[in-house]
This record gives structure tokens, sequence and C-alpha cells, in this order.
């Protein structure tokens, strides 16, 4: 039933490196350890494996060549001033030398867009847009994927150009041949924007090629089953299709998030359910009392969500938990807005007269976030309940070092954190205190990953949540104790 919707990058260095062991001078083995470290955001690890790995020292191979352009890429992202500038530079020289040897069009537009990043002279630029432009293959008989690619290039090679219109109709026919390729959108619009942002124009255009939106979805329980009265899923369906929402994260319950899944499901859209614990114990206290119906619809909402998430052995009953796993469904949410640069939403259901309802908190939670929202009142003839709370309880920090066997506990994040920038551990990881979090943080630093701190994926969603401004987090994979279990993780960074 458990299906994962982020790429395992952690999962793929580690079995990169492991096949690594019996084939030490494979170069694209090599190649793709070094990339997977990349793309987990892991620049400082990744830079020092390529040249341990003899990658810089590589010849007529465009993806490890362009992989060291990638590199010198990603420092200037992260890079401001003079140090920027001579990034872009180095990143242009790399790509260059890898379309001088290889003649791939990837490397080439992306020599190309780095020249202009690093203000180099136009005549150059030019010379190797037009080389491009010249030398792209054919489309036909090519995967969709790959026809996407190369009218992509082309669409960047018009905009570098300053041939806006143009750029953005080859992109519309580049989107239409694989129109479900998010993350390959996302990548090309970023590489938009950095040349619109250094022409100091308009980058407003690129909203209409933007990925669908991800959804926080909740709402309260209610008996009833027939909403006809209020045209409820007739609602959601045009509030789903006037947002662009493509992804869900919430709850199973009956009642308000049943209905925000189907009409996602009906629209075509991606459905990831987080139960605030194991599937049986949420049935029999968020379902199955409120009627067969709610239970047949719930069922059918799981047997086609894209992931399902349990979190662990803990009481369904307990607010505090119902509201962290809320909270990991709007971080994840909002990760997944990060990953393709689209702002993300919260629909909710709601009485707001229920004054102590969780699905006023929710609210609550997403507002401070400063994230746009949308209510949907619900009809007074419906017959609501909800659970009611106090001030939530406050789930402690469990925090585990590389340098003691010991777990620390904490009452916030931000003193766990503050603890680990101060004691300084090669490697930490954090998670909050629930049932089988020890275990899991065992795990977890069990994967050598220096100088990092891993987070669990409720930390890491709630971290997004709470204090997106303050840390940076990146996906860092999938890890598996002894029983197979996986545990999806990220690395958290302080901003600054």
């Amino acid at each position: 039933m458990k299906k994962f919707s982020q790429v395992d990058y952690l999962g793929d260095y580690e079995t990169f490196v492991t096949q690594l062991k019996s084939n030490p001078d494979n170069l694209d083995l090599k190649h793709k350890a070094v990339l997977a470290l990349a793309r987990m955001g892991s620049l400082d690890f990744a830079r020092m494996e390529f040249e341990r790995y003899g990658l810089d020292k590589v010849r007529n191979h465009e993806d490890i060549m362009a992989l060291n352009g990638r590199l010198s890429k990603d420092l200037y992202l992260v890079t401001t001033g003079k140090n920027a500038l001579s990034h872009a530079q180095n990143a242009s020289e790399k790509y260059e030398a890898a379309f001088q040897d290889t003649q791939g069009y990837y490397s080439g537009v992306n020599a190309a867009t780095m020249a202009l990043l690093a203000d180099m002279p136009w005549e150059t630029i030019k010379a190797r847009i037009d080389i491009i432009l010249g030398i792209l293959p054919p489309t036909e008989n090519l995967t969709s994927e790959d026809h996407y690619f190369i009218e992509a290039t082309r669409a960047e090679c018009f905009l570098l150009l300053g041939k806006s219109n143009k750029a953005q109709d080859t992109l519309r026919g580049a989107i239409a041949f694989d129109p479900l390729n998010y993350t390959a959108h996302a990548s090309t619009l970023k590489q938009f924007a950095l040349i619109l942002d250094k022409r100091q124009e308009s980058k407003n255009w690129l909203a209409n090629f933007k990925p669908p939106r991800a959804a926080h979805f909740g709402g309260h329980l209610w008996l009833d089953t027939d909403h006809a009265h209020q045209n409820i899923p007739e609602i959601l369906s045009d509030l789903i299709q006037e947002n662009d929402i493509g992804f869900g994260y919430g709850a199973l319950a009956a009642g308000a998030d049943i209905l925000f899944a189907e009409a996602l499901l009906q629209e075509g859209g991606e459905l990831n359910a987080i139960l605030p614990a194991d599937i049986e114990s949420f049935v029999n206290y968020s379902v199955g009392p409120y009627g067969n119906d709610w239970l047949a619809r719930f069922n059918s909402c799981l047997d086609r969500a894209n992931s399902v998430t349990c979190l662990p052995n803990i009481n369904v009953k307990d607010s505090a938990h119902i509201i962290l796993s809320a909270r990991m469904a709007m971080g994840q949410a909002i990760l997944r807005g990060h990953q393709l640069d689209v702002a993300p939403i919260q629909v909710l259901m709601l009485d707001p007269e229920h004054s102590k309802s969780l699905t006023l908190i929710h609210q609550l939670d997403w507002k401070e976030a400063g994230l746009d929202g949308h209510e949907i009142a619900i009809d007074k003839k419906i017959n609501l309940t909800s659970v009611k709370t106090e001030t939530p309880k406050n789930i402690p920090i469990l925090l585990r070092e590389s340098k003691s066997s010991d777990f620390q506990r904490y009452d916030t994040l931000e003193e766990a954190i503050d603890h680990i920038q101060h004691a300084e551990p090669d490697m930490s990881a954090i998670h909050f205190d629930i049932p089988g979090s020890d275990g899991e943080l065992e795990t977890m630093m069990s994967h050598n990953f220096s100088d990092s701190i891993l987070t669990s994926e409720v930390v890491a969603s709630y971290a997004a949540l709470k204090f997106k401004d303050k840390y940076k987090l990146t996906f860092a994979g999938v890890v598996s104790d002894k029983s197979g279990k996986h545990i999806r993780t990220y690395t958290l960074r302080a901003l600054g």
C-alpha cells in the first residue's frame, strides 16, 4: 500500500556506493553517486566525492563533465557578489568543456546560460546559442521525456536571444509532449527565472507554465452522507480547478476529508493520505462510527492514494497527536510546493462557531505561516461533529548524536538545534518523542551522513510549516531498518 512519490536519493547513493565496492572503476556508478548527493543538497560532500573519485580528470563523457558544471552552478546559486560571478564563470567554462568534447546540447545550453549569468561577452553567448540551435536532434521516434528536453532546450535558446514570445510558444509545445513531468517543468522554469532575473525582465508569464499546486485539506467530521442540498462535491471540483490544485495532503476522516479526497481524485489529482495512527485504529475512531457509506468511501480513496503515511503506535484520540499529524500534512504540502516552486494552499470545510475544534487550530497554523487558504462554510443542516481540544500539549524532541549513545530530550525543536550548533557533532538525528522514534533515530544514525542534521519526515514537515524562514530542508531519501521498514529522511540546515 505504501508508495513513495519522492525520489530516493539517499537510497540511490547507498546503492551506487555498494555497487562500486565490486566494480570500483565504473565511471557511471561514480557519476550517479555524486549526482545523488548533489540532488540531496549535500553540495560540499558531492564536490569532495567528485574529486576523490577522480571525476574531475574525466574527458569525453558529457554526464560527468556536465556534473562538474552543475556543482559550480550550485555554488553560484548559494553565493552572492563577486564570488557568485566567479562560480558562474567556472560553471560556464566546465559546461563548455563538456560541450566541446561531446557536442551534447544539455551541456551546451547550460554553458550559454551560465555565460550570461557570469557577464561574459554577448558575442560568446550568441555564438554558443547559434551552435546549439543548429545541432538539436529531430524529435521523431523519441520518448516523450527526450522530446520535452529537446524542445525545452530550444525554448531556452530563444529566451537567451530575447525572443520571449517564441520561447513561450516553444515551451508550451515542450510541455504538451510530456505534460505530467512536473519535476522537469519546475527545473526548466527555475532556469528561465535566472535568465529573466539577470535581464531584469518580468517573470509573470512563467506562472502560465507552473506545475499544479499542493494543498493541505481538512475539516469537520459529520454523520450525513447526503450533501446534495449544498452541492459540496461541485463546489470542491470548481475550487480545485480554479486554484489549479494537483496534489493533496491530509487525513481521510468521515466528512470533509473524504469529500475533498474524492473531488481531487475525480479531477485527476494525486492524493497523499497522512493518518494520525495505524489504519485500523484510525478507521475505528474516525470513519467506522459514522456509517458504512463513509467506510466504503474511505477504502476507495485509500486504494487510489499515491502514498499512505501513518504516524506509529500513537493514541488516535490524543488531540496533540492529531494536531501533529495535520502539521505533518501541512508541511508536506509546503515541501511539495518548494520542490515544484509553486505556492501551497489550504482548503478547509468548517463551521466557524466550533471555536475549539481542531480544524480551527489547523487554520490558525496555516495563517501564521502566511500562506493562502480557502474556507468553505458548512451548511447548518449537516449533522456536524468535531474533536474539541484545549491548548494542545507540546510533544518533546528526541535527539541522538554521533558522539553519544544516549538520547537527549528537548522541549522544542529550536532548543535541540541550538544544542547541535553549539556541540557540533559529526552527525545528529532528531525526531518527535513518539513511540518508535528511538528505533528510527538509530536507523538514521546507522547511515553515516557526515556533518549533517538528519530529521524524520514529521520533524521536517513541522519545521517547514512553523519555521520556513529559519531552516532549509532537503529530502535525503529513504533509509531502511533491519526489518525492511522504510524511513523518509531530510537534512536540516539553519538559514544564514
